[in-house]
């Protein structure tokens, strides 16, 4: 089998190439994993990054708003939306990501910088997660924790404005840490519909096809 993902796809795909190295599943077998542009590195990377407005600021915003609304769903982050969500978001930003939303739907009903999204306390948990946040993020931020034992290609666009490039190195460096046959793969600068992020994907998507096809054609 071979495993791809893109953005929040990207760990998702370690995370499954992980649990077929592992034997989760008898009738494939991992043949080589190539993660595109993927957040692998929360607490450490993204988060600050977000926070010094270095992603691009409505994706920040959106992406700020997740982490909050899908961990205290697993998590119990906090008591009411009010603890961490300014007004009037505070009231309808669980309903707007309940995942019967469009995604133009979450980007109208966003602000647009994540200052006016956040509380003082809901930033500052961010910034310095303590509790269960920093449990969750330990989780989160173990994707790339491991030893593959098929060649891995990580690829990322420079300056990717929505999952900063600190990410890919970072997993680099846990793979190559444990031993890994892995390769970062520098796209350069594609855009897609004024995105680096979205681009990254295009670009990826062919370099990684004819990658695969030349793993499929020898013996694995």
């Amino acid at each position: 089998m071979l495993a791809t993902g893109f953005s929040q796809g990207a760990s998702a795909a370690l995370g499954l190439a992980r649990a077929l190295q592992g034997g989760a599943d008898h009738w494939f077998r991992l043949g080589a994993l190539a993660p595109v542009s993927g957040g692998y590195a929360f607490k450490d990377v993204e988060l600050p990054a977000l926070l010094k407005g270095e992603t691009d600021p409505k994706a920040g915003v959106i992406y700020a708003a997740l982490t909050f609304v899908a961990f205290n769903q697993a998590h119990h982050l906090y008591d009411s939306p009010s603890d961490v969500f300014r007004a009037p978001y505070d009231r309808r930003i669980e309903k707007l990501l309940d995942g019967s939303h469009t995604g133009p739907e979450v980007v109208k009903g966003t602000p647009n910088m994540v200052k006016d999204l956040l509380t003082a306390r809901g930033r500052d948990a961010l910034a310095h997660p303590t509790g269960r946040l920093a449990q969750a993020l330990r989780v989160t931020d173990a994707v790339c924790a491991w030893t593959p034992k098929v060649p891995v290609r990580l690829y990322m666009a420079k300056s990717d404005e929505q999952a900063v490039n600190g990410n890919s190195r970072r997993c680099l460096a846990q793979l190559r840490a444990r031993g890994a046959d892995v390769r970062l793969i520098d796209l350069g600068t594609p855009d897609y519909s004024g995105s680096r992020h979205l681009g990254s994907q295009q670009a990826a998507t062919a370099s990684l096809v004819r990658w695969f096809a030349s793993i499929s054609k020898k013996p694995i």
